[in-house]
């Protein structure tokens, strides 16, 4: 056999080897495949036995399906890297103005974003999405309910119209995702509407609102028990919203350690202070007794809106007189800053007479009038006793002026109107009586001849006319405000610095008030001959409108009276402005 038979047979015989094996290989393949497929072909019309799990292998799976996924996100936020948004940034994510930028954070720029959004690709259902967007943010950013609750105040009050409206809207979904506050603040809302539009009570939002008030009311919420009692006033159910009030009241007087931490549970406004409102009931009843109790619950709270009311109905049952009682609960209101207390109370000193003087007291009186006072078993310090003791303050019609003077001058950098009136009278009589100066016709020009007159070193032309002045620019800036006004926000912006306090703001903001006030004011500077111009003497944050009028006295003999030429030089200088 030649060489090349051999290598021929060498390298045919492997080959033959090697498909014959790779032949059984194959056929092995399709014999275990038919294998697997014959219990089909086999038994094509018996039934297939479907597997089932066990609830504890389902439970298992799902488990492990959400710890995966939970793996999953978490590594997620960790590799993500969350840059902060500038201010002009967070104004492009929430189409807002700069000013309302400013005060949101990132991430309640980035819901309002998101949330957006998502309404507009899922055809307009933001409540839907609301909650879908909360849920997200809460889980990547922990963004909570009260983030974007608060996030509304910032919208109605920063932004422009459009954004108003989205922090109404926010306010609703809150509620009905379950916050507590924005329940309440719903119902307050639908109440106030329903004075003016009767029926806006019985609308589908504010019934549902109702019912989560309801709910919350009942898991002990003081202001939203507060809240229903109100409702059940304003329904006529008057014994309903008593038992309501009396509820809310023992809760605050005896408070028990809450698991749940409310953040607005410690606000103090009317729905903190269920005692206003159970002592009003109580006296349009006429249960006196019962509303000095409800008002005595106030003063162990420190309430300066307790000690004033109850300062009136003090005066109301003594018979229209002052007494130490009202004396101590006025001066407790005013020195917390109630500015109707301080008015009051500077009438008070600068209408009524000082103490009779005592006689001079020997000093064998003096020492056994010490002794006496240590050797008392019982030394009453109540301060209700020891009000006389304030009077020291006050002993001559000189010191009650200043007194008097004092008062007012807090009632007026709380921007409240009527003080400033009262503030210009005592500024422009010139002399003071001790039975009562301001009860007195407006003397500015000293024609008085009445024996017991004291001339008045507060006596200040200049100070009258400032007055004077910030009463007239409230009435025009106020009531330009309202006009022009298209939101809250910006009425609020336009009426500062009278808006800084909104109680001061609702006391004077109405039209009849303004009208009564201009009146006013312009009645005592026709009769002292003030003209009314701006002048440095104007508290600071009052803006200066220039010359505002003429007093219709006769002209030279005013007491404070401006150049007519450099008036209409002004006048001149304000219309090329506004032309430009």
């Amino acid at each position: 056999m030649s060489l090349q038979s051999l290598l021929a047979t060498g390298t045919r015989t492997p080959r033959r080897i090697l498909a014959a094996e790779l032949f059984a290989f194959s056929s092995q393949k399709r014999a275990a495949s038919r294998g697997r497929m014959a219990p089909n072909l086999r038994y094509k019309d018996r039934r297939k036995q479907p597997i089932v799990w066990t609830h504890q292998e389902k439970a298992a799976m799902d488990t492990a399906r959400q710890e995966r996924d939970d793996f999953i996100a978490e590594q997620e936020k960790r590799n993500r890297k969350v840059t902060p948004l500038t201010a002009d940034e967070r104004a492009l994510y929430a189409e807002t103005t700069k000013e309302a930028a400013m005060l949101m954070t990132d991430n309640q720029a980035r819901f309002l974003l998101s949330w957006r959004v998502n309404t507009k690709s899922n055809n307009g259902d933001a409540a839907a999405e609301f909650k879908t967007t909360i849920k997200l943010m809460e889980d990547i950013h922990h963004m909570s309910l009260d983030d974007v609750y608060g996030l509304s105040f910032i919208l109605r009050n920063k932004g422009g119209a459009g954004c108003a409206r989205t922090g109404r809207e926010l306010v609703t979904l809150c509620s009905e995702s379950g916050h507590a506050e924005a329940t309440i603040q719903v119902v307050g809302s639908c109440l106030r509407q329903d004075a003016t539009k009767p029926g806006v009570l019985r609308t589908r939002t504010a019934m549902f609102a109702l019912e989560r008030l309801r709910n919350i009311s009942k898991a002990g919420n003081v202001r939203a028990i507060v809240m229903e009692a109100n409702v059940a006033r304003h329904n006529g159910l008057i014994e309903q919203a008593t038992a309501l009030y009396n509820r809310a009241l023992k809760i605050i007087m005896n408070p028990k350690p809450s698991t749940t931490q409310d953040k607005y549970s410690e606000l103090q406004d009317e729905l903190s202070s269920p005692w206003i409102e159970l002592a009003y009931l109580h006296v349009t009843r006429g249960e006196n007794v019962k509303a000095m109790k409800a008002y005595m619950c106030g003063l162990e709270k420190d309430d300066p809106m307790a000690y004033f009311n109850l300062a009136r109905l003090d005066f109301h049952m003594a018979g229209n007189q002052h007494t130490h009682d009202w004396l101590y609960n006025m001066t407790k209101a005013a020195a917390s800053g109630h500015y109707k207390a301080a008015h009051e109370l500077g009438e008070y000193y600068a209408n009524s007479p000082a103490e009779p003087p005592q006689p001079p007291k020997s000093f064998m009186e003096k020492l056994h009038g010490f002794a006496h006072y240590f050797n008392s078993p019982n030394i009453n310090l109540d301060p209700k006793t020891n009000i006389h003791h304030h009077d020291a303050f006050g002993k001559t019609p000189e010191m009650r002026i200043d007194l008097a003077c004092q008062w007012l001058k807090l009632a007026s950098l709380n921007h409240y109107l009527p003080a400033n009136i009262t503030l210009a009278q005592l500024y422009l009589q010139k002399f003071i009586y001790p039975k009562g100066t301001l009860l007195k016709p407006l003397d500015p020009f000293g024609h008085s001849t009445e024996p017991d007159e004291i001339p008045n070193h507060l006596f200040s032309p200049d100070l009258a006319q400032a007055a004077l002045t910030q009463v007239l620019t409230a009435c025009l800036q106020i009531s330009e405000a309202k006009s022009v006004s298209k939101t809250n926000a910006e009425y609020l912006l336009r009426a500062k610095p009278w808006s800084e306090h909104k109680e001061v703001l609702e006391v004077i903001e109405s039209t009849e008030s303004l009208q009564e006030l201009k009146e006013q004011a312009e009645m005592i500077a026709d009769a002292a001959g003030l003209d009314i111009k701006s002048t440095k003497l104007l508290p600071k944050g009052v803006p200066h409108l220039g010359f505002i009028r003429f007093h219709e006295g006769i002209r030279g003999q005013g007491l404070w009276e401006a150049d007519e030429k450099e008036w209409l030089v002004e006048e001149d200088e304000q219309q090329v402005e506004k032309r430009v």
